[in-house]
């Protein structure tokens, strides 16, 4: 893969201004096992490699799975071809040059790809089996578990040469059940805001360890049980009350309020005809009022295991902690080359793209949150009317990322300090300012914890970003539930 990438460089012509290419074997793995039926197993390999070219201040793109001499012969046309069509006259900024050279691997313990099927099967079996325990009403029980191993090649024309191998590893449960009038979903350990088959869970890079740190087979009865008992459960009331909200269903609320809004091709309007804009523009830097003065967040692909940890980016920028939030004010964003020198920044490390037939794009990376002081013991006991809330199951968004509305699938009353009654079909609304304004405890270090979310889409065409989100429990007060 060094040698296509290299010998690639070498066969541009002498129009081109800066080249980069990466070079991608991908490998994914699935195995899923259903409440009736046999255990399904899926396996995918790719090889190839993606051409980014500039000629005259524009950019070219193509991509191709033949290695071979014709194969890079025609990607270099194509690619240039493209940029040369564009007619001279353009401007690409791209900040300092990139010309590390390194190699680096994600560390992991137990090889996911070196594990017997048979074990795998087995844990989800037993997972489905303790699940089914629940009862007749339990309508259907989904465990899988996913696996995925990039080994790429990163070179440009500035003298940059790259190799990197992630390996991540990942898996959950889902249980819906229901009784003929209602049907109710509870997963484990996160939830997903869509159905899809697998690749749901908590996922991490790293290796079969992660998987079985999960607890999957000790937890699917306690969590098929809760899917049932939400059929009979009190509907969330309708009411201005103190939300308190786990770090789990707070991962996916960071995402949508901080996350994306951050992404500095966002903030620059490059996703406005396909995502929306952002509250979070350039002038707003360092003076706009984002939450209340305990919240800070940041962004961080340097974290061990965290699902959007790696060496390098895909424009070979090494990874890096960004921060994003601080005491409650908007700092700056995550960024690429392009949209870094745009904003007469230097990258922070966060260009990627979904395998070698893709462009990176800005993608998050570890969007986490700064524990606080407090605990959820303690935010239970010091509310008197509330709402337990956790595990995301969908929501809405405006194209700001201003106004929101989330779902969850399991909630509890809180009623002078301490957790009640189990709550189904709860909702909150409100606005990201109005919302993180209102925060007044964090849980401390000891509750912080790292959430592997496989399934962040972004482009046209759509990619897939693997993203991590570090969260604690948060108390929010005022905040509109059950609407």
């Amino acid at each position: 893969m060094r040698d296509i990438a290299e010998a690639l460089l070498a066969l541009l012509p002498a129009d081109v201004g800066y080249a980069d290419v990466r070079v991608v074997h991908r490998t994914h793995e699935q195995v899923l096992v259903e409440l009736e039926g046999p255990g399904e197993v899926g396996y995918d390999d790719s090889l190839g490699l993606g051409l980014r070219v500039v000629v005259a201040g524009h950019w070219g793109f193509a991509a191709t799975h033949r290695l071979d001499p014709h194969g890079l012969d025609t990607v270099i046309a194509q690619a240039v071809g493209q940029a040369r069509a564009a007619g001279g006259g353009g401007r690409v900024a791209l900040g300092p040059p990139v010309t590390t050279r390194a190699t680096w691997s994600s560390p992991l313990e137990i090889d996911p790809f070196e594990v017997a099927l048979s074990t795998k099967l087995d844990l989800l079996s037993a997972t489905v089996k303790e699940a089914s325990t629940a009862g007749p009403l339990v309508q259907q029980i989904e465990a899988s578990v996913d696996f995925y191993r990039d080994h790429k090649v990163f070179a440009n024309t500035e003298g940059a040469l790259i190799e990197q191998t992630l390996t991540e590893s990942g898996g959950g449960l889902l249980v819906n059940a229901g009784n003929g009038n209602d049907l109710q979903r509870r997963s484990f350990p996160q939830g997903v805001p869509r159905q899809i088959r697998g690749q749901r869970g908590d996922f991490a890079t790293a290796g079969w360890e992660h998987v079985e740190s999960l607890g999957l087979v000790e937890n699917a009865a306690r969590v098929a049980s809760e899917a049932v008992a939400l059929l009979t459960a009190p509907q969330c009331p309708d009411e201005i009350t103190t939300l308190i909200a786990g770090g789990n269903q707070l991962a996916m609320v960071l995402h949508e309020c901080a996350g994306h809004p951050m992404e500095a091709d966002r903030a620059l309007g490059t996703e406005a005809s396909l995502a929306g804009g952002t509250y979070a523009t350039p002038e707003r830097r360092g003076s706009y009022r984002w939450g209340s003065p305990i919240v800070s967040a940041y962004a961080d692909a340097t974290i061990p295991g965290g699902l959007g940890s790696f060496g390098y980016d895909d424009e070979g920028v090494r990874a890096q902690r960004t921060q994003l939030i601080k005491d409650g004010v908007f700092l700056g964003y995550m960024s690429g080359r392009e949209s870094a020198a745009a904003l007469e920044a230097e990258s922070t490390g966060a260009s990627r793209a979904d395998g070698w037939q893709r462009l990176p794009l800005v993608r998050m990376t570890n969007i986490c949150l700064e524990p606080g002081e407090s605990s959820l013991e303690e935010m239970i006991a010091g509310t008197e009317r509330g709402i337990l809330v956790d595990t995301n199951r969908g929501f809405s968004i405006d194209d700001q990322r201003m106004s929101f509305r989330f779902t969850t699938e399991v909630g509890w009353e809180i009623r002078d300090g301490k957790v009640g009654r189990l709550l189904k079909n709860c909702s909150y609304q409100s606005d990201t300012p109005r919302f993180w304004g209102s925060l007044d405890a964090l849980g401390g270090p000891d509750e912080w914890k790292i959430h592997g979310v496989p399934s962040c889409n972004k482009g046209e065409p759509l990619q897939v970003a693997h993203i991590g989100h570090g969260t604690v429990p948060g108390r929010f007060q005022n905040v509109q539930v059950g609407r």
